[in-house]
């Protein structure tokens, strides 16, 4: 939360009263797909390459946008170099209203900090999600809150995720294991990838014949549903399943379909 910091006289005295303002939506910097905006947390820390805007009301002059610089500073104007890596939206604009005063440019400032483009901490996700891109951490985030934010998996997507941290290897994690890896959570770095589900054919008489997504747990009664179920002149007391090219002697409809497994439903005899 971006606050707006005002001096206010009592009994003689300078006193500092915080000021809430709407919360800035701020945009992911550099993401290959556009995605929504997103609200930055009070208790974001800033970094080297966010975008900053600092706005003082009253003194256009004095307000900017900038990039934080590799070493962690911006320059304000007539302060020059100051510090802006380490701290919040709320620390900074407190910094600069309280340096304005002691240098004597303004006695009663009313500074508002915003993120405008997010870059220091980032994770990317891409794969079979509806928009794809670089997410700011701008609050703790799990593997399957993260991946929520880009829209959660497709259609065609996986129930999984193949999580790449910094300097470590992938690993494959079930976004339905919610109480192990789907809980972990997101570092800055990160890369989290949806593969494509793995599909069941299916084929013969039925309505919409073709290749399904597989989910965890999925049968091929479930899969002859995706399909549109038989047709007038199907059985589903006469089908036939091939598993890597080879027949599985008695079928059943409850069985747990397993990748590229494909089922026919054949026609019934009269």
């Amino acid at each position: 939360m971006t606050v707006s910091w005002h001096f206010v006289r009592l009994a003689g005295a300078v006193a500092l009263s915080a000021v809430p303002l709407a919360q800035a939506q701020a945009q992911v910097a550099n993401a290959p797909v556009g995605q929504g905006p997103v609200t930055p947390a009070s208790s974001y820390v800033l970094g080297p390459n966010d975008e900053i805007s600092v706005t003082v009301f009253g003194q256009d002059s004095m307000s900017s946008k900038t990039r934080i610089r590799a070493d962690g500073t911006i320059t304000a104007p007539f302060l020059g170099v100051v510090q802006a890596a380490g701290k919040t939206t709320a620390q900074l604009g407190t910094e600069l209203s309280q340096a304005y005063v002691r240098g004597g440019y303004l006695s009663k400032p009313s500074i508002n900090v915003e993120i405008t483009a997010y870059a220091s901490k980032t994770a990317t996700v891409l794969g079979a999600v509806p928009n794809s891109g670089l997410y700011p951490i701008d609050r703790p985030y799990t593997v399957s809150a993260m991946v929520a934010r880009a829209g959660g998996p497709r259609i065609d997507g996986a129930n999984a995720v193949i999580l790449t941290p910094v300097g470590g290897q992938p690993v494959r994690i079930s976004l339905a294991d919610l109480a192990g890896g789907a809980s972990r959570m997101v570092q800055p770095g990160d890369t989290l990838f949806v593969p494509t589900a793995e599909s069941v054919y299916v084929y013969g008489e039925v309505n919409k014949g073709g290749a399904y997504p597989i989910q965890p747990g999925m049968t091929f009664r479930q899969a002859l549903a995706l399909a549109g179920g038989p047709t007038l002149a199907g059985s589903v007391k006469r089908i036939e399943v091939r598993r890597g090219g080879q027949k599985i002697d008695k079928p059943d409809l409850d069985m747990v379909v397993q990748p590229e497994d494909v089922l026919v439903i054949k026609e019934k005899w009269f």
